[in-house]
């Protein structure tokens, strides 16, 4: 097997990051694209990857064949979708690389938190989604069930609670009460017709992008510290259930986790550990073990 680059792609529920990384002379190429949640939304993701996936190997001239790829994908803890994937991108974007791997997003932020080292992790972007890998080598996921069921602690399901609070006050009231339905009604509606319409079509990256408003209102709205306030308990909650019996520090990566650590109760701040990478980073480390793995079995062809 020849192998002269490696892909590292982490797609999740707002946007697609790949770095293409020549592995003779360490040159890299950068391409982003939106959302690739396979879960939430398969063929929107299949579109930023191919977007990202050609963007790379133009900037570059690699070819498919040439290049062993890792993926976090929200959404890759399935096998079935991973399986869907694999085979979009042969038969339908003629993408073939000498090897692909595709994971979790929350496996490839697993290893980028710690750079690798043993630690217990959460991911919040649009969802919530806890790791941890053991000393033993061993990794587990918890939560990241999906929006319709899961995901709390994330972005959506925050976003979901404030429209709840809406949807409530039009019921009672006929019209917002608060700073946070008010300004949520602006971008929704205020009435049942055309919530109603938006609900429709909503998604979970729909839902997620009211966050920054949430946040905004924190210590101006009562019913936006409300909902901030439930979102920590969830967070809380996720920690215990990932660290588990564990000693493992306790990492925690993503958009809302700066916003959120601020949050949370004072004991779990102060044994909080710095993250050192991101899903990106955590899948640059797991392809290039990969090559070394390769390369050790006799499997690579080596310059």
């Amino acid at each position: 097997m020849s192998l002269d680059y490696i892909l590292a792609i982490d797609g999740g529920g707002t946007k697609t990051v790949a770095k293409l990384i020549h592995l003779h002379s360490a040159q890299e190429y950068i391409a982003h694209a939106g959302e690739a949640s396979i879960y939430n939304d398969f063929n929107t993701a299949i579109t930023s990857l191919e977007q990202v996936i050609n963007s790379v190997c133009q900037q570059s001239g690699a070819q498919h064949s040439q290049i062993l790829a890792v993926m976090g994908l929200a959404g890759g803890s399935s096998k079935a979708l991973v399986e869907r994937v694999t085979a979009t991108l042969q038969l339908g974007c003629d993408i073939e690389f000498a090897q692909l791997m595709i994971f979790s997003d929350a496996i490839t932020s697993l290893y980028g938190a710690n750079l690798g080292q043993p630690v217990a992790m959460l991911a919040l972007g649009t969802g919530a989604v806890g790791a941890r890998l053991t000393v033993q080598g061993d990794t587990k996921l918890i939560g990241g069930w999906g929006f319709s069921v899961d995901d709390f602690g994330g972005g959506a399901r925050l976003g979901l609670s404030a429209v709840q609070r809406l949807l409530d006050e039009i019921d009672r009231f006929d019209q917002p009460q608060n700073p946070l339905t008010k300004q949520l009604s602006e971008q929704i509606g205020g009435d049942r017709e055309h919530i109603s319409a938006w609900l429709l079509n909503a998604k979970a990256v729909d839902y997620a992008r009211f966050s920054p408003l949430i946040f905004s209102l924190k210590n101006q709205c009562h019913l936006a510290d409300a909902v901030l306030g439930e979102h920590a308990r969830q967070v809380e909650r996720l920690i215990e259930k990932c660290r588990g019996d564990s000693q493992l520090p306790v990492i925690i990566i993503g958009g809302l986790a700066d916003v959120t650590i601020a949050l949370l109760n004072e004991h779990i701040q102060q044994n909080l550990s710095p993250r050192r990478g991101d899903s990106l980073v955590g899948a640059v480390i797991l392809a290039t073990d990969q090559v070394k793995k390769l390369t050790k079995k006799g499997l690579r062809d080596e310059p």
